[in-house]
Protein backbone atom coordinates (compact mmCIF):
# COMPACT_ATOMS: atom_id res chain seq x y z
CA UNK A 1 0.00 0.00 0.00
CA UNK A 2 2.81 2.26 0.81
CA UNK A 3 4.49 1.40 -2.31
CA UNK A 4 1.29 1.72 -4.39
CA UNK A 5 0.53 5.10 -2.02
CA UNK A 6 3.95 6.75 -3.02
CA UNK A 7 3.66 5.84 -6.45
CA UNK A 8 0.58 7.21 -6.95
CA UNK A 9 1.96 10.58 -5.04
CA UNK A 10 5.02 9.94 -7.87
CA UNK A 11 2.56 10.69 -10.33
CA UNK A 12 0.15 13.63 -8.91
CA UNK A 13 3.54 15.21 -8.46
CA UNK A 14 4.58 14.57 -12.17
CA UNK A 15 1.13 15.56 -13.73
CA UNK A 16 1.30 18.72 -11.67
CA UNK A 17 4.82 18.99 -12.85
CA UNK A 18 3.49 18.55 -16.71
CA UNK A 19 0.70 20.83 -16.10
CA UNK A 20 3.33 23.53 -14.76
CA UNK A 21 5.87 22.75 -17.37
CA UNK A 22 2.67 23.42 -20.09
CA UNK A 23 2.02 26.63 -18.11
CA UNK A 24 5.94 27.47 -18.85
CA UNK A 25 6.21 26.93 -21.99
CA UNK A 26 3.43 28.07 -23.05
CA UNK A 27 4.07 31.65 -20.88
CA UNK A 28 7.64 31.48 -22.64
CA UNK A 29 6.24 31.19 -26.05
CA UNK A 30 3.92 34.02 -25.30
CA UNK A 31 6.97 36.16 -23.78
CA UNK A 32 9.06 35.30 -27.01
CA UNK A 33 6.29 36.23 -29.44
CA UNK A 34 6.04 39.47 -27.50
CA UNK A 35 9.63 40.67 -27.70
CA UNK A 36 9.71 39.34 -30.88
CA UNK A 37 6.79 41.23 -32.18
CA UNK A 38 8.30 44.32 -30.33
CA UNK A 39 11.71 44.28 -31.36
CA UNK A 40 10.62 44.08 -35.08
CA UNK A 41 8.45 46.69 -34.82
CA UNK A 42 10.74 49.20 -32.39
CA UNK A 43 13.58 49.01 -35.90
CA UNK A 44 10.76 49.85 -37.51
CA UNK A 45 9.86 53.27 -35.85
CA UNK A 46 13.65 53.65 -35.18
CA UNK A 47 14.55 53.11 -39.02
CA UNK A 48 12.20 56.03 -39.74
CA UNK A 49 13.63 58.37 -36.91
CA UNK A 50 17.31 57.42 -37.62
CA UNK A 51 16.23 57.87 -41.35
CA UNK A 52 15.59 61.75 -40.45
CA UNK A 53 18.09 62.30 -38.06
CA UNK A 54 20.55 60.80 -40.07
CA UNK A 55 19.28 62.36 -43.32
CA UNK A 56 19.95 65.76 -41.75
CA UNK A 57 22.95 64.87 -40.74
CA UNK A 58 23.97 63.60 -44.04
CA UNK A 59 22.43 66.81 -45.63
CA UNK A 60 24.63 68.83 -43.52
CA UNK A 61 27.80 66.59 -44.16
CA UNK A 62 27.49 66.46 -48.14
CA UNK A 63 25.82 70.24 -48.43
CA UNK A 64 27.04 72.47 -45.59
CA UNK A 65 23.64 75.14 -46.93
CA UNK A 66 20.04 75.65 -46.26
CA UNK A 67 18.66 75.92 -49.99
CA UNK A 68 16.56 78.79 -50.57
CA UNK A 69 14.26 78.24 -53.34
CA UNK A 70 11.03 80.26 -52.86
CA UNK A 71 10.12 83.86 -50.94
CA UNK A 72 8.49 81.68 -48.76
CA UNK A 73 11.41 80.05 -47.43
CA UNK A 74 13.50 83.18 -47.51
CA UNK A 75 11.06 84.68 -44.90
CA UNK A 76 11.33 81.36 -42.84
CA UNK A 77 14.97 81.16 -43.22
CA UNK A 78 15.26 85.21 -41.63
CA UNK A 79 13.75 83.78 -38.33
CA UNK A 80 16.97 81.88 -37.85
CA UNK A 81 20.17 84.37 -36.51
CA UNK A 82 22.90 82.21 -38.01
CA UNK A 83 23.29 79.61 -40.08
CA UNK A 84 24.33 78.61 -43.84
CA UNK A 85 21.95 79.58 -46.75
CA UNK A 86 22.03 79.22 -50.13
CA UNK A 87 19.84 80.76 -52.91
CA UNK A 88 19.41 78.59 -55.77
CA UNK A 89 17.10 80.16 -57.65
CA UNK A 90 15.74 84.68 -58.20
CA UNK A 91 13.54 85.42 -56.06
CA UNK A 92 10.75 88.16 -56.23
CA UNK A 93 9.76 89.47 -53.10
CA UNK A 94 6.54 91.54 -54.15
CA UNK A 95 4.00 91.81 -51.63
CA UNK A 96 6.30 90.97 -48.53
CA UNK A 97 7.27 93.46 -46.15
CA UNK A 98 10.63 92.62 -44.93
CA UNK A 99 11.88 92.87 -42.12
CA UNK A 100 15.81 93.43 -41.99
CA UNK A 101 17.40 90.13 -41.20
CA UNK A 102 19.62 90.57 -37.92
CA UNK A 103 22.41 87.27 -38.61
CA UNK A 104 25.07 85.83 -38.25
CA UNK A 105 26.35 83.00 -40.58
CA UNK A 106 26.94 82.55 -44.16
CA UNK A 107 24.73 83.85 -46.89
CA UNK A 108 25.48 82.78 -50.49
CA UNK A 109 23.37 84.82 -53.10
CA UNK A 110 24.93 81.77 -55.71
CA UNK A 111 24.80 84.60 -58.34
CA UNK A 112 21.32 84.81 -58.03
CA UNK A 113 18.59 88.00 -57.63
CA UNK A 114 16.21 89.30 -55.12
CA UNK A 115 13.49 91.55 -56.89
CA UNK A 116 11.61 93.95 -55.74
CA UNK A 117 12.64 94.01 -51.53
CA UNK A 118 10.71 96.30 -49.98
CA UNK A 119 11.60 97.47 -45.99
CA UNK A 120 9.92 99.56 -44.08
CA UNK A 121 10.89 98.92 -40.71
CA UNK A 122 14.53 98.75 -38.78
CA UNK A 123 16.05 95.95 -37.57
CA UNK A 124 15.47 93.99 -34.17
CA UNK A 125 18.91 94.17 -32.55
CA UNK A 126 21.21 97.38 -31.98
CA UNK A 127 25.01 97.66 -32.56
CA UNK A 128 27.12 100.37 -31.05
CA UNK A 129 28.47 102.96 -33.15
CA UNK A 130 30.53 105.74 -32.99
CA UNK A 131 29.93 109.55 -34.44
CA UNK A 132 33.35 111.88 -35.46
CA UNK A 133 33.70 112.38 -31.55
CA UNK A 134 33.47 108.93 -30.68
CA UNK A 135 30.51 109.10 -28.85
CA UNK A 136 28.34 105.67 -28.73
CA UNK A 137 24.89 105.30 -29.99
CA UNK A 138 22.50 102.36 -29.71
CA UNK A 139 22.05 102.08 -33.54
CA UNK A 140 19.38 100.38 -36.09
CA UNK A 141 19.89 98.80 -39.40
CA UNK A 142 17.52 98.68 -42.06
CA UNK A 143 18.63 96.74 -45.56
CA UNK A 144 18.21 93.16 -46.40
CA UNK A 145 19.99 92.51 -43.21
CA UNK A 146 19.61 94.88 -40.61
CA UNK A 147 22.77 93.55 -38.05
CA UNK A 148 25.19 91.53 -39.61
CA UNK A 149 27.79 89.74 -36.99
CA UNK A 150 30.26 87.83 -38.13
CA UNK A 151 29.07 87.05 -40.91
CA UNK A 152 29.85 86.35 -44.69
CA UNK A 153 28.02 87.34 -47.77
CA UNK A 154 28.53 86.23 -51.18
CA UNK A 155 27.24 86.62 -54.50
CA UNK A 156 23.54 88.46 -53.93
CA UNK A 157 22.31 90.75 -56.21
CA UNK A 158 19.15 92.94 -55.27
CA UNK A 159 17.38 94.35 -58.02
CA UNK A 160 14.67 97.51 -57.86
CA UNK A 161 14.92 97.35 -54.00
CA UNK A 162 13.12 100.19 -51.85
CA UNK A 163 14.28 100.55 -48.35
CA UNK A 164 12.08 103.57 -46.90
CA UNK A 165 12.77 104.18 -43.30
CA UNK A 166 11.33 106.91 -40.94
CA UNK A 167 12.42 106.78 -37.22
CA UNK A 168 13.77 109.10 -34.65
CA UNK A 169 16.68 106.83 -33.36
CA UNK A 170 19.49 106.46 -34.79
CA UNK A 171 19.85 104.04 -37.99
CA UNK A 172 21.86 103.24 -40.74
CA UNK A 173 20.44 102.06 -44.03
CA UNK A 174 21.47 100.38 -47.14
CA UNK A 175 20.89 97.64 -49.76
CA UNK A 176 22.87 94.89 -48.54
CA UNK A 177 23.23 95.55 -44.36
CA UNK A 178 22.15 98.67 -42.58
CA UNK A 179 24.71 97.76 -39.87
CA UNK A 180 27.86 95.52 -40.36
CA UNK A 181 30.13 93.96 -37.14
CA UNK A 182 33.48 92.43 -38.83
CA UNK A 183 31.86 90.52 -41.81
CA UNK A 184 32.42 90.47 -45.84
CA UNK A 185 30.28 91.25 -48.26
CA UNK A 186 31.75 89.85 -51.84
CA UNK A 187 30.53 89.71 -55.78
CA UNK A 188 27.29 91.42 -55.25
CA UNK A 189 24.97 93.68 -57.92
CA UNK A 190 23.12 96.37 -56.36
CA UNK A 191 20.82 97.96 -59.27
CA UNK A 192 17.58 100.64 -59.31
CA UNK A 193 17.69 100.42 -55.38
CA UNK A 194 15.96 103.13 -53.56
CA UNK A 195 16.86 104.32 -50.03
CA UNK A 196 16.00 106.94 -47.88
CA UNK A 197 16.18 107.85 -44.39
CA UNK A 198 14.11 110.33 -42.47
CA UNK A 199 15.47 110.87 -39.06
CA UNK A 200 15.33 113.60 -36.33
CA UNK A 201 18.58 111.49 -34.16
CA UNK A 202 22.14 112.66 -33.67
CA UNK A 203 23.21 109.76 -35.44
CA UNK A 204 22.64 108.46 -39.19
CA UNK A 205 23.33 107.69 -42.56
CA UNK A 206 22.52 105.51 -45.85
CA UNK A 207 25.02 104.01 -47.65
CA UNK A 208 25.29 102.45 -50.87
CA UNK A 209 26.20 98.86 -50.22
CA UNK A 210 26.35 98.81 -45.70
CA UNK A 211 25.50 101.57 -43.54
CA UNK A 212 27.99 101.38 -40.80
CA UNK A 213 30.38 98.99 -39.63
CA UNK A 214 33.55 97.17 -40.05
CA UNK A 215 34.99 94.35 -42.41
CA UNK A 216 35.49 93.81 -46.46
CA UNK A 217 33.97 94.93 -49.37
CA UNK A 218 34.81 93.15 -52.62
CA UNK A 219 34.21 93.15 -56.05
CA UNK A 220 30.61 94.75 -55.83
CA UNK A 221 29.01 96.88 -58.19
CA UNK A 222 25.82 99.04 -56.81
CA UNK A 223 23.35 101.66 -58.62
CA UNK A 224 22.02 103.42 -55.71
CA UNK A 225 19.69 106.84 -55.04
CA UNK A 226 20.27 107.26 -51.25
CA UNK A 227 18.50 110.29 -49.57
CA UNK A 228 18.57 111.70 -46.26
CA UNK A 229 15.99 113.92 -44.82
CA UNK A 230 16.55 115.22 -41.46
CA UNK A 231 13.59 116.39 -39.72
CA UNK A 232 14.92 117.94 -36.28
CA UNK A 233 16.41 121.47 -37.08
CA UNK A 234 17.46 122.00 -33.70
CA UNK A 235 19.48 119.38 -32.84
CA UNK A 236 22.88 119.22 -34.17
CA UNK A 237 23.24 115.81 -35.73
CA UNK A 238 25.80 114.57 -36.94
CA UNK A 239 24.58 113.04 -40.81
CA UNK A 240 26.63 110.38 -43.16
CA UNK A 241 26.03 109.21 -46.66
CA UNK A 242 28.25 107.48 -48.30
CA UNK A 243 28.45 105.27 -52.07
CA UNK A 244 29.90 102.08 -50.63
CA UNK A 245 28.71 102.80 -47.39
CA UNK A 246 28.46 105.82 -44.75
CA UNK A 247 30.96 105.31 -41.57
CA UNK A 248 33.21 102.97 -40.33
CA UNK A 249 36.22 101.25 -41.52
CA UNK A 250 35.37 98.32 -44.15
CA UNK A 251 37.47 97.79 -46.17
CA UNK A 252 36.44 98.33 -50.18
CA UNK A 253 38.40 96.47 -52.85
CA UNK A 254 37.39 96.31 -56.73
CA UNK A 255 34.07 98.40 -56.56
CA UNK A 256 32.23 99.91 -58.84
CA UNK A 257 29.77 102.96 -57.51
CA UNK A 258 26.84 105.02 -59.32
CA UNK A 259 25.39 107.16 -56.72
CA UNK A 260 22.70 109.78 -57.11
CA UNK A 261 22.70 111.18 -53.63
CA UNK A 262 19.81 113.86 -51.85
CA UNK A 263 20.97 115.06 -48.26
CA UNK A 264 18.77 117.65 -46.10
CA UNK A 265 20.70 118.07 -43.24
CA UNK A 266 20.53 120.95 -40.17
CA UNK A 267 23.52 119.56 -38.58
CA UNK A 268 27.03 118.42 -39.63
CA UNK A 269 27.08 116.83 -43.10
CA UNK A 270 29.36 113.87 -44.22
CA UNK A 271 29.20 112.89 -47.73
CA UNK A 272 31.30 110.87 -50.10
CA UNK A 273 31.24 108.67 -53.02
CA UNK A 274 33.10 106.08 -51.41
CA UNK A 275 32.52 106.72 -47.96
CA UNK A 276 30.95 109.33 -45.55
CA UNK A 277 33.51 109.16 -42.77
CA UNK A 278 36.26 106.76 -41.96
CA UNK A 279 36.86 106.18 -38.84
CA UNK A 280 38.24 103.21 -36.86
CA UNK A 281 36.94 102.68 -33.82
CA UNK A 282 37.69 101.83 -30.67
CA UNK A 283 40.51 104.35 -30.27
CA UNK A 284 43.21 101.26 -29.03
CA UNK A 285 42.32 99.68 -32.74
CA UNK A 286 43.07 102.87 -34.32
CA UNK A 287 46.51 102.71 -33.41
CA UNK A 288 47.24 99.74 -35.11
CA UNK A 289 45.19 98.96 -37.49
CA UNK A 290 45.96 98.84 -41.38
CA UNK A 291 43.56 99.05 -44.15
CA UNK A 292 42.74 98.80 -47.67
CA UNK A 293 40.89 100.94 -49.89
CA UNK A 294 41.88 99.60 -53.58
CA UNK A 295 41.01 100.02 -57.21
CA UNK A 296 37.36 101.24 -56.52
CA UNK A 297 35.34 104.08 -59.41
CA UNK A 298 32.71 106.45 -58.30
CA UNK A 299 30.53 108.06 -60.93
CA UNK A 300 27.39 110.39 -59.71
CA UNK A 301 26.83 113.45 -57.63
CA UNK A 302 25.56 114.32 -54.57
CA UNK A 303 23.47 116.99 -53.61
CA UNK A 304 23.29 118.56 -50.33
CA UNK A 305 22.80 121.29 -47.90
CA UNK A 306 23.91 122.03 -44.49
CA UNK A 307 21.65 124.45 -42.50
CA UNK A 308 24.35 125.14 -39.91
CA UNK A 309 26.22 127.89 -38.88
CA UNK A 310 29.26 126.05 -37.85
CA UNK A 311 29.47 124.59 -41.05
CA UNK A 312 31.61 121.53 -42.34
CA UNK A 313 29.59 120.25 -45.22
CA UNK A 314 32.42 117.31 -45.95
CA UNK A 315 32.10 115.84 -49.40
CA UNK A 316 34.45 114.41 -51.33
CA UNK A 317 34.19 111.87 -54.57
CA UNK A 318 36.46 109.35 -52.22
CA UNK A 319 35.86 110.58 -48.55
CA UNK A 320 34.13 112.75 -46.85
CA UNK A 321 35.78 113.26 -43.60
CA UNK A 322 38.56 110.76 -42.66
CA UNK A 323 39.50 110.06 -38.76
CA UNK A 324 42.02 107.84 -38.97
CA UNK A 325 45.08 107.79 -41.91
CA UNK A 326 45.32 104.10 -41.59
CA UNK A 327 45.04 102.30 -44.99
CA UNK A 328 46.45 101.73 -48.08
CA UNK A 329 44.85 103.94 -50.84
CA UNK A 330 45.21 103.26 -54.89
CA UNK A 331 43.55 103.24 -57.96
CA UNK A 332 40.75 105.10 -57.62
CA UNK A 333 39.00 106.80 -60.34
CA UNK A 334 36.10 109.30 -60.28
CA UNK A 335 33.67 111.12 -62.53
CA UNK A 336 31.82 112.64 -59.40
CA UNK A 337 29.88 115.98 -58.72
CA UNK A 338 29.89 117.75 -54.93
CA UNK A 339 26.54 119.62 -55.71
CA UNK A 340 25.94 122.52 -52.67
CA UNK A 341 22.85 124.06 -52.43
CA UNK A 342 21.52 126.97 -50.09
CA UNK A 343 17.77 127.04 -49.83
CA UNK A 344 17.00 125.44 -46.81
CA UNK A 345 13.41 125.32 -46.93
CA UNK A 346 13.31 122.86 -49.77
CA UNK A 347 13.98 119.46 -48.73
CA UNK A 348 15.76 117.56 -51.73
CA UNK A 349 14.52 114.19 -53.28
CA UNK A 350 15.36 112.89 -57.11
CA UNK A 351 11.87 114.33 -57.91
CA UNK A 352 13.11 117.98 -58.89
CA UNK A 353 9.46 119.26 -59.43
CA UNK A 354 6.74 119.55 -56.82
CA UNK A 355 4.44 117.79 -58.65
CA UNK A 356 5.87 114.87 -60.68
CA UNK A 357 4.04 113.73 -63.65
CA UNK A 358 5.03 110.27 -64.76
CA UNK A 359 4.66 107.84 -67.70
CA UNK A 360 5.65 104.03 -68.00
CA UNK A 361 7.81 102.03 -69.99
CA UNK A 362 7.26 97.90 -69.60
CA UNK A 363 10.68 96.26 -70.71
CA UNK A 364 9.45 92.39 -70.96
CA UNK A 365 11.74 89.67 -69.41
CA UNK A 366 13.37 87.63 -71.64
CA UNK A 367 15.14 84.11 -70.80
CA UNK A 368 18.51 85.71 -70.18
CA UNK A 369 17.12 89.77 -69.04
CA UNK A 370 14.13 90.69 -66.06
CA UNK A 371 11.16 92.35 -66.93
CA UNK A 372 11.55 95.84 -65.32
CA UNK A 373 9.11 99.37 -65.67
CA UNK A 374 10.57 102.45 -66.39
CA UNK A 375 9.02 105.87 -64.94
CA UNK A 376 10.07 109.32 -66.18
CA UNK A 377 8.66 112.42 -65.33
CA UNK A 378 7.20 114.44 -68.08
CA UNK A 379 7.63 117.47 -65.97
CA UNK A 380 11.48 117.58 -64.86
CA UNK A 381 12.58 114.25 -67.01
CA UNK A 382 13.25 112.31 -63.38
CA UNK A 383 13.45 108.63 -64.35
CA UNK A 384 13.86 105.58 -62.94
CA UNK A 385 13.52 102.09 -63.05
CA UNK A 386 11.77 99.52 -60.85
CA UNK A 387 8.98 96.78 -60.78
CA UNK A 388 11.13 93.66 -61.89
CA UNK A 389 10.13 90.34 -63.59
CA UNK A 390 11.76 87.09 -63.42
CA UNK A 391 12.87 85.80 -66.24
CA UNK A 392 10.66 84.66 -68.75
CA UNK A 393 11.07 80.48 -68.91
CA UNK A 394 10.04 77.74 -71.19
CA UNK A 395 9.22 74.39 -68.83
CA UNK A 396 7.57 71.18 -70.63
CA UNK A 397 7.30 69.38 -67.55
CA UNK A 398 8.06 69.50 -63.72
CA UNK A 399 8.93 67.11 -60.85
CA UNK A 400 8.83 67.18 -57.27
CA UNK A 401 11.41 68.56 -55.06
CA UNK A 402 10.17 68.91 -52.18
CA UNK A 403 6.55 67.72 -51.45
CA UNK A 404 3.70 69.26 -50.09
CA UNK A 405 2.54 69.38 -46.30
CA UNK A 406 -0.69 68.16 -45.82
CA UNK A 407 -2.01 71.77 -44.62
CA UNK A 408 -1.78 75.08 -47.57
CA UNK A 409 0.64 76.54 -44.79
CA UNK A 410 3.73 74.98 -46.49
CA UNK A 411 3.62 74.91 -49.88
CA UNK A 412 5.55 72.17 -52.22
CA UNK A 413 8.23 72.83 -55.11
CA UNK A 414 8.78 71.39 -58.20
CA UNK A 415 11.44 71.88 -60.38
CA UNK A 416 11.93 71.64 -64.31
CA UNK A 417 14.69 72.75 -67.00
CA UNK A 418 13.84 75.92 -69.28
CA UNK A 419 13.87 74.70 -73.03
CA UNK A 420 15.70 78.33 -73.38
CA UNK A 421 18.54 78.90 -71.27
CA UNK A 422 18.43 75.43 -69.92
CA UNK A 423 18.24 76.58 -66.35
CA UNK A 424 17.06 75.13 -63.60
CA UNK A 425 13.29 76.44 -62.53
CA UNK A 426 11.71 76.07 -59.37
CA UNK A 427 7.68 76.82 -58.41
CA UNK A 428 5.63 76.52 -55.54
CA UNK A 429 2.19 74.23 -55.70
CA UNK A 430 -0.43 74.66 -53.20
CA UNK A 431 -0.76 71.63 -50.57
CA UNK A 432 -4.31 69.99 -50.85
CA UNK A 433 -4.84 72.31 -54.06
CA UNK A 434 -5.16 71.00 -58.08
CA UNK A 435 -4.78 73.90 -60.02
CA UNK A 436 -4.07 72.29 -63.71
CA UNK A 437 -2.68 68.97 -65.10
CA UNK A 438 0.62 69.30 -64.27
CA UNK A 439 -0.30 69.56 -60.65
CA UNK A 440 -2.87 67.51 -60.59
CA UNK A 441 0.04 64.60 -62.06
CA UNK A 442 2.04 65.97 -59.44
CA UNK A 443 -0.25 65.06 -56.71
CA UNK A 444 -1.01 61.61 -58.18
CA UNK A 445 2.89 60.93 -58.09
CA UNK A 446 3.03 62.19 -54.91
CA UNK A 447 -0.48 59.69 -54.08
CA UNK A 448 1.24 56.53 -55.44
CA UNK A 449 4.40 57.10 -53.57
CA UNK A 450 2.21 57.63 -50.84
CA UNK A 451 0.58 53.82 -51.24
CA UNK A 452 3.41 52.58 -52.88
CA UNK A 453 5.37 52.99 -49.19
CA UNK A 454 1.98 52.31 -47.09
CA UNK A 455 1.89 48.99 -48.98
CA UNK A 456 5.62 48.35 -48.63
CA UNK A 457 4.99 49.27 -44.75
CA UNK A 458 2.10 46.88 -44.65
CA UNK A 459 4.26 44.06 -46.14
CA UNK A 460 6.49 44.35 -43.65
CA UNK A 461 4.17 44.42 -40.86
CA UNK A 462 2.46 41.04 -42.12
CA UNK A 463 6.06 38.86 -42.77
CA UNK A 464 6.62 40.19 -39.04
CA UNK A 465 3.41 38.80 -37.91
CA UNK A 466 3.89 35.65 -40.15
CA UNK A 467 7.05 34.94 -39.21
CA UNK A 468 5.77 35.27 -35.33
CA UNK A 469 3.33 32.83 -35.91
CA UNK A 470 5.22 30.50 -37.24
CA UNK A 471 7.60 30.88 -34.17
CA UNK A 472 4.90 30.10 -32.00
CA UNK A 473 3.87 27.18 -33.89
CA UNK A 474 7.08 25.60 -33.64
CA UNK A 475 7.11 26.12 -29.74
CA UNK A 476 3.82 24.32 -29.79
CA UNK A 477 4.65 21.81 -31.41
CA UNK A 478 7.83 21.21 -29.12
CA UNK A 479 5.90 21.93 -25.72
CA UNK A 480 3.36 18.66 -27.49
CA UNK A 481 6.06 16.35 -28.17
CA UNK A 482 7.53 16.91 -24.75
CA UNK A 483 4.05 16.78 -23.38
CA UNK A 484 3.59 13.16 -25.03
CA UNK A 485 6.84 12.03 -23.76
CA UNK A 486 5.46 12.83 -20.52
CA UNK A 487 3.03 11.51 -20.49
CA UNK A 488 4.21 7.52 -21.83
CA UNK A 489 6.46 8.22 -18.77
CA UNK A 490 3.44 8.59 -16.83
CA UNK A 491 1.35 5.64 -17.89
CA UNK A 492 4.35 2.81 -17.80
CA UNK A 493 4.78 3.86 -14.57
CA UNK A 494 1.00 3.45 -13.88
Amino acid sequence: MRYNQTAKDANISEERGIKMFNKSIIKKAAAIAAVILAVTALPTNMTKADTQTSGSTVSQTTSEYTEIRTASELVEAAKSASGNYKLMTDIDMTGVEWTPWDFSGTFDGNGHSILNLSVKTVSKKTMKTYDGNRKEYKTYGAGFFGVLTGAKVTGLDIYGARIEITTTEPCFAAPIAGLADDSDISDCIIKDTYVSLTDSAKMWGTGGIAGFGSGNLDNITTDVTLVCVDTDAAVRDEQFMGGAYAAGFLNIRNCSITIDGYDSDHGYVHDGGLVGMYMVYPLELSKTYQGEVLNNKVKGMITFFEDNTDRRAYCQANMGEVMNWTYAYSGFTSDFKRNETYDYSVTLLPEMCSNPSYTDVVTEATASDFGYTTHTCSTCGYTYSDTYTIHEHKVDSYSVVKEAASTDKKDGIEAGTCSLCNQTVYREYAANVVTDDNTQATDNKASGTAVKKGMKESTAVFAVILVVIVIVIIITVVMMVQNNKRKRRYNRRR
